[in-house]
């Protein structure tokens, strides 16, 4: 018996989407994937799971896409002026450098920065919507049982 569900669910700055797949199994075998601010809920949410399902192999991925139009981007200038200061100091030594592009100084770690959303809103957002999802997954589950597939 398998089994598929997805539930999405747009914030103020991104959106969330969960994606659960479970196939037939003899013990529940959860696995997750989360982006790395939300690795913290994955044992709530093995808590869940538990509670709501006594079998399966479970694969559960989260993704979290920003809204393009909503996206707030700033320069950590201090961090921008000391890569300018080393490319300047290597182009000195160098004599014939390439000339710097700017992008090539916004690919530099930590330079840009984009607005982050609230740790704890996102984390409840995402809990509440892989309810949703796995109320979507229990039914299908249900549905195939019916039909004997």
């Amino acid at each position: 018996m398998t089994a598929f569900a997805r539930a999405s669910s747009q914030l103020p700055d991104r959106t969330l989407t969960w994606e659960l797949r479970s196939v037939n199994h003899r013990f529940l075998e959860p696995h997750f994937r989360l982006p790395d601010a939300l690795r913290g809920l994955e044992a709530p949410l093995r808590d869940l799971l538990r509670s709501r399902l006594a079998r399966g192999k479970l694969d559960a991925t989260l993704t979290l896409a920003e809204t393009a139009d909503e996206c707030t981007l700033s320069l950590d200038l201090e961090r921008l002026d000391a890569y300018l200061a080393a490319c300047q100091q290597i182009a000195a030594r160098l004599h014939d450098s390439a000339p710097l592009a700017p992008l090539d100084l916004l690919r530099m770690p930590g330079v840009v920065r984009t607005a982050a959303p609230d740790p704890e809103a996102l984390a409840e957002a995402a809990q509440a919507l892989f309810v949703t999802a796995l109320a979507s997954l229990e039914e299908t589950r249900g549905r195939e049982g019916e039909s004997g597939g």
